[in-house]
């Protein structure tokens, strides 16, 4: 087949694609590739599910260094064994394993009790990684990182369906939705140590009465009386001042000049008097989890100790792309 045909070919399945109807069913348990509640697309209606559970991701840290420093069987060896463990702890903890892409595994948890399940495998993966896998590879710094998020995934098939040994290397799930999202971003920073470059910005804040609510014609609408503090003759900018810090981008994003130098310079929430360009360094513990998993935790296990405060660390800095509370723990398992 030239590549003209098959670029025709890829145009008509892509506009098969658009014109088909996707479906999706409620499930409580973790599809399979052979679920016959999926099914491909052709012409015909797509069929799918939604899972709201959690999902775990974990992957090894440094895997790049570690393969530069250790010998290429040493490290086949180890991604064996990893593979392996994780797939065992979550098969105990009640997980389905669905994705291993190189040293990441990405485990989907049925809806029953999933908070629980889904961090007391991430403890039991940390217990593994930190005293079994360290331990029995000699001279090997060996860490992984574990990032969980709760939500509502759809999960679909996809690929092409192939006859022979070539079969399964063809087709595959989707599970898409926030939570394998965050989950896996999670899971690029846990128990890494990162620089972050940030801003500290000093400026005089925006005036409120100097804002035109567009809200006031809404009020009045619902019968509700809300004093407009809007005053044309207000000045733009308050004489106090505040100290606010920004992620790099925040600040690339909001800093501007006036149109008149003599001005100065502005960020989206006031005028500018100075700023600070600074550096931090950042250790993140070994296990991430969203505020959604926490609380689910803290429901599902009311005075248990897995949920105690004195384990779990609030992160203070924010993380990108995750507009939620995160919180770390090293946790392990005491055994008597």
């Amino acid at each position: 087949m030239s590549a003209k045909s098959i670029i025709t070919e890829i145009e008509t399945d892509v506009s098969d694609v658009i014109s088909t109807q996707f479906t999706y069913t409620n499930t409580a348990e973790v599809p399979n590739a052979n679920d016959a509640g999926l099914s491909y697309e052709r012409s015909k209606e797509k069929r799918g599910k939604n899972l709201e559970t959690c999902v775990l991701y974990v992957d090894i840290r440094d895997s790049i260094a570690l393969t530069e420093k250790h010998k290429s069987i040493t490290m086949g060896k180890i991604y064996t064994a990893f593979t392996k463990a994780v797939i065992k702890a979550g098969r105990e903890h009640g997980g389905h394993t669905r994705n291993i892409i190189g040293d990441r595994v990405m485990i989907v948890f049925p809806k029953a009790k999933c908070f629980t399940n889904a961090v007391e495998c991430a403890v039991t993966i940390n217990h593994i990684a930190k005293y079994v896998l360290n331990a029995k590879f000699s001279g090997v710094d060996f860490k992984c990182g574990i990032g969980i998020d709760y939500g509502e995934l759809k999960i679909i098939k996809v690929g092409i369906q192939r006859n022979g040994t070539e079969g399964p290397e063809n087709k595959g799930l989707v599970w898409a939705g926030y939570p394998a999202n965050i989950a896996s971003r999670l899971t690029d920073l846990a128990n890494k140590t990162v620089t972050e470059t940030y801003y500290t910005v000093l400026r005089n804040p925006i005036n409120p009465r100097a804002i035109k609510s567009t809200y006031t014609p809404l009020y009045s609408f619902l019968g509700h009386q809300k004093p407009d503090t809007y005053d044309p003759k207000a000045p733009l900018y308050l004489t106090t001042t505040e100290t606010v810090e920004m992620t790099e981008s925040e600040f690339a994003q909001s800093f501007a000049m006036y149109t008149d130098p003599k001005m100065g310079h502005f960020t989206t929430g006031g005028k500018m008097i100075s700023f600070e360009r600074k550096e931090r360094t950042i250790t993140y513990p070994p296990i991430l989890i969203t505020e959604k998993v926490y609380k689910g935790l803290l429901t599902e296990n009311p005075g248990a100790s897995i949920g105690k405060a004195h384990f779990w660390t609030a992160q203070k800095q924010k993380i990108r792309n995750v507009d939620t509370k995160v919180y770390g723990s090293g946790m392990i398992w005491q055994f008597s």
